[in-house]
Parts: C-alpha cells; structure tokens; sequence
C-alpha cells in the first residue's frame, strides 16, 4: 500500500511540476521576441479609431482604442457634437504565440487580419472558436484624429 502511494504521489508531483513548468514558458515567451515586440508596439504607440457612425437620434458617435504595453487598454465612446466621453478600462493580451490574436477575457477575441501604421484590421470575435453560434464582425481601426 505504501508503494501505491509513493507512486501515486511521485505522478501527481511530476505533473504539477510539468503544468507549472509549461505554463511559466508560456508566459515567459509572451512579449519577449523581436516579432511579439514589434506587435506589441504597432498596437500599442497609436490611439485606434472606429468610424464614425451616426444613431438613430442623429448623434454622430466614434470608438477609441488606446493599449498599453503593461496589457491594459481603454476604450472611448465619444459623442462628436458635445465631446461627451464613455471610458471603458479593460485588460488584454495576446491569446496565441504568433501574437495574431488578442485576448479581452469571457470569451472576447480579435483575430487580426492586417496590422500597420494606418490600418488595423480583426474579426472581432465573441465566443468559442469551435460554437456554431458564435458571433464574429470584421471591423476595421484607423490612427484616431480629433476634428
């Protein structure tokens, strides 16, 4: 019985050991690379734009998207005739090694098509890549500038 469990315990402790190993280079590799880097800064040095759109109220509204490099981000809902801003403050990260997705947490992902100076295409996906219902918009960012 003592050798069951010595067994049972030596598994149990080299698969903790392996869980724990795996996950830390996981986090490790994250933004070190000169390609995660490059990524990272491409996200992160320009404040993002939506389009502006205009609602049913004929209020003319615009989406902001500014990242930081410490995987925090703030999202600005602005109203264009009075400057009237919602902030949103939330966490992200990329969500797979080749930093082509980032993820919000819950199931919030943006799958990214095109990233470059002046554009800044995603699918911007919500739910488990393998559910039928899930719900996925492509959308398109540009540099934001304030009229």
């Amino acid at each position: 019985m003592n050798k069951i469990k010595k067994t049972f315990f030596g598994l149990i402790s080299i698969a903790l050991l392996c869980i724990i190993s795996t996950t830390g280079c996981v986090e490790e590799q994250g933004y070190n690379n000169y390609k995660n880097k490059s990524i990272t800064s491409q996200i992160c040095d320009v404040t993002w734009a939506s389009e502006k759109i205009t609602d049913e109220n004929g209020y003319t509204w615009q989406t902001t998207y500014k990242f930081n490099t410490n995987g925090t981000y703030t999202k600005t809902n602005i109203k264009i005739e009075n400057k009237e801003e919602t902030k949103i403050n939330g966490q992200w990260a990329f969500g797979d090694p080749n930093s082509r997705t980032i993820y919000f947490g819950r199931e919030h992902y943006w799958d990214i098509v095109k990233l470059t100076k002046i554009k800044f295409s995603f699918y911007d996906r919500n739910g488990n890549i393998r559910d039928p219902f899930m719900n996925k918009e492509y959308v398109e960012l540009t540099p934001y500038q304030e009229n």
